[in-house]
């Protein structure tokens, strides 16, 4: 395991109009351990006292008063991902909730609310940085504003910046107030959302499950939640969670294909009469899988950038292509040629275009080349070229490596940092990346074009590693654009039960645990 550390230094920076304070360094960490509260990664510092202006200056033309949804916002790493209208009326009633000194009104469900005193107000343009720095634990912020280190919260099932099911829903929350038009401005036509998924490669228990068991590949999209009742010891040594049920209604099927665009990790080859495989690292998988993934989880894009996806040999490679094509599922990492596994999977989403683009750093497949099918080795050359090709025709580019080795870690190693850069500096606006098995590391960092994101890992997704409790709960990420800027980064717990079926966890309670091991790790600026 990979260790990097470094020391921190305080920097400010603007964001969207923000002054932000943040401490900046690495953020390796050693094996995670239990936490109810997610540990922030980043501080801020007080705001800088404001300089005297020796002579007069005439005074901005005031903005005139308009009216908008605002957003009710928490720290990026708060457990909450919803407040109900009635809690929302109570807290801002009660003062927990600060409001913009700008704001004149607040109605919320066709009714006028009652604002704190103004000395208990804090201007728009700092609003951010409190929330940041925990000086606020909630406030309200007009949409414009919105930046990836901070969370909005869902009121009731209303998300202005969530998935279309959700963003749909009529907001209740307006607010007017005499703020620069551009820091008001919302259209949900402008919003898209990305969900992404972990590693995936549905042999060994999800096949079983489904096959031998005979629950049907339906079965293994139709998690609910669960929750924990204790822990044992595996055999290998490690705790692992002893889950129940709470229902199964599908809450993942509806989380992951409510989306505007989403990708997977897709790692193993797909081939006709699949070999079930109980044991073992050479996997193959059943063609209703794709169809599942396509179906049931909307997924629209994959990366075949993996360490098996020549399992099946370069035969494997090719009939795991076509089942995708016939499914409609984009992909890229591996393909006929090189040229083909480098090529870009490109979604156009509303006349959004989205590029991705994926690579294989872990030893294991063979190398696609001029003439023979395999997969995309993560070479500088393969990188860049791939990335620039991706920027030509399309608008945002995610990168998606298969990288971190050794596997089995949550911090980012010296190579990860590296190849970050590398995306970026080739043109990538974001990473999602996996191959370690757990859910690890996250970062925002500014770019020239606004905040990029990356992960280094989402655990695994439909994979049977039951043997530890990082290898069996990950994270869905949820990543939101505001045309081509990165607006939000959300993550949404859950545990693989009978090592085949992901089921969602309350990230206040059993969720906490992963999501510290994310968050702990993370450099969110």
């Amino acid at each position: 395991m990979s260790v990097a550390s470094s020391g921190a230094s305080c920097v400010r920076r603007f964001v969207g109009g923000v002054l932000l304070a943040v401490f900046v360094g690495a953020c390796g960490n050693s094996t995670p351990t239990p936490s109810p509260t997610p540990t922030a990664a980043a501080t801020a510092t007080s705001q800088p006292t404001a300089t005297p202006i020796p002579t007069p200056t005439p005074s901005p033309t005031p903005a005139s008063p308009v009216t908008f949804p605002i957003a009710v916002i928490v720290r990026y790493d708060d457990a909450r991902t919803a407040i109900t209208p009635e809690a929302l009326s109570a807290d801002i009633a009660a003062g927990k909730v600060v409001v913009p000194c700008e704001v004149t009104s607040l109605t919320l469900n066709k009714t006028a609310l009652t604002i704190p005193p103004a000395t208990a107000c804090t201007p728009a343009a700092e609003v951010t940085a409190g929330v940041y720095s925990k000086k606020l634990p909630m406030a309200l912020l007009p949409p414009g504003l919105v930046t990836p280190s901070i969370k909005v919260l869902a009121v009731g099932t209303a998300d202005l910046f969530g998935s279309p099911s959700h963003r749909t829903v009529a907001y209740p929350l307006t607010a007017v107030a005499a703020v620069d038009p551009a820091w008001a401005f919302y259209s949900e036509a402008a919003v898209r959302t990305l969900i992404s998924t972990g590693d995936t490669c549905p042999d060994r228990g999800v096949s079983y499950m489904a096959n031998t068991v005979k629950k049907g590949w339906d079965w293994v999209l139709s998690g609910g939640t669960a929750q924990y009742g204790g822990f044992k010891t595996t055999d290998l040594g490690w705790p692992a969670p002893i889950i129940a049920r709470r229902n199964t209604n599908g809450a993942v099927a509806a989380l992951i294909s409510d989306n505007d665009i989403s990708a997977n990790d897709f790692e193993c080859p797909v081939v006709k009469d699949a070999i079930q495989h109980n044991t073992g690292m050479v996997f193959e998988v059943d063609p209703r899988a794709v169809t599942l993934l396509a179906g049931k989880g909307g997924v629209k894009v994959v990366t075949l950038g993996s360490n098996h996806i020549t399992d099946g040999g370069r035969a494997g490679v090719l009939s795991t292509v076509a089942y995708l094509d016939q499914a409609g599922i984009k992909h890229t990492g591996a393909g006929a040629t090189l040229a083909d596994a480098l090529a870009p999977a490109v979604v156009n989403v509303r006349g959004i275009k989205f590029a991705f683009v994926g690579w294989d750093d872990i030893t294991g497949s063979a190398a696609a080349t001029d003439a023979h099918a395999g997969v995309a080795p993560m070479t500088d050359a393969n990188v860049c070229n791939s990335i620039k090709a991706a920027r030509k025709v399309a608008d945002v580019v995610i990168a998606m490596p298969q990288w971190g080795w050794p596997e089995y870690h949550n911090d980012i190693t010296p190579e990860q940092v590296a190849h970050r850069q590398m995306f970026y500096d080739c043109g990538a606006d974001g990473v999602l990346g996996s191959g370690t098995h757990w859910a690890s590391w996250a970062s925002i960092l500014p770019g020239p074009n606004g905040p990029r994101f990356a992960i280094g890992s989402h655990g695994n997704f439909l994979f049977d590693q039951s043997w530890s409790r990082q290898t069996m709960e990950g994270v869905i990420v949820e990543v939101t654009f505001v045309g081509t800027r990165l607006a939000q980064f959300r993550l949404h717990p859950y545990v693989i039960v009978q090592g085949a079926q992901p089921c969602l966890v309350d990230p206040a309670a059993d969720g906490a645990y992963v999501l510290h091991q994310v968050w702990s790790a993370s450099n969110i600026q």
